[in-house]
């Protein structure tokens, strides 16, 4: 008896083992390959571009960071682009990023654009203007328009600029997009367009807690 009970538990103990190294096997791989929070000035390798003193379109000479309600933001843009790459990914098979996208002032449907190896990930619009509809979160031109601030993460913090002095000047959205991917570089680009060039007090935007993770089975 003492004999059959020790086999049993034999069974049980490989059976456990061969069913944790077939979950082991199908865990997915996950490393965070950039994360800034920004709030130590340094931009870690994101470039910001937009129209210059001498009206031509380049890289700022200067860091973007600014302070927002107590922390700081890559921002504030107008008519710019925001972008950040990477040439030696580790082994993936999908890749995501995800930040805080801060929608200051008089947004107005405005355009709002995100790129990812070049593929258009979001073409869309935002609104801080209750009685202007949104893209957001469908693109522009296609599909229903939604309620200013709709699926904000927050609505009620005031502007950067115009309308520091407004309680719904800012509009908070949580940005989550994953790509499948396999490459080893990497590129990711955020744009604006609309209303007059580098006007970043009447209506801007800015990004805050980026991170970029790849994700492998």
């Amino acid at each position: 008896m003492q004999l059959k009970g020790n086999r049993l538990r034999l069974f049980y103990l490989f059976g456990a083992l061969f069913l944790l190294n077939g979950c082991v096997k199908n865990l997915t791989n996950i490393k965070t390959v950039y994360e800034n929070n920004f709030e130590s000035g340094n931009p870690k390798g994101i470039t910001t571009a937009g129209w210059l003193s001498d009206y031509s379109f380049g890289e700022f000479p200067f860091k973007k960071i600014t302070n927002f309600q107590n922390q700081k933001v890559l921002g504030t843009f107008n008519n710019s682009s925001v972008n950040l790459t990477f040439d030696t990914l580790p082994s993936h098979t999908i890749i995501r990023v995800e930040f805080d996208l801060y929608i200051h002032d008089n947004w107005q449907n405005n355009l709002w654009i995100m790129k990812m190896d070049g593929e258009y990930r979001l073409i869309t619009g935002f609104s801080n203007d209750s009685t202007i509809q949104q893209a957001y979160p469908n693109w522009f031109n296609n599909g229903p328009t939604s309620p200013a601030g709709n699926q904000a993460q927050e609505i009620y913090l005031p502007g950067a600029c115009s309308k520091k002095n407004s309680i719904r000047g800012t509009s908070v959205y949580r940005i989550v997009n994953s790509l499948p991917h396999t490459k080893k570089t990497f590129e990711l680009a955020l744009s604006d367009a609309g209303g007059a060039r580098n006007d970043t007090c009447t209506r801007s935007w800015s990004i805050d807690n980026i991170k970029i993770v790849t994700l492998e089975n």
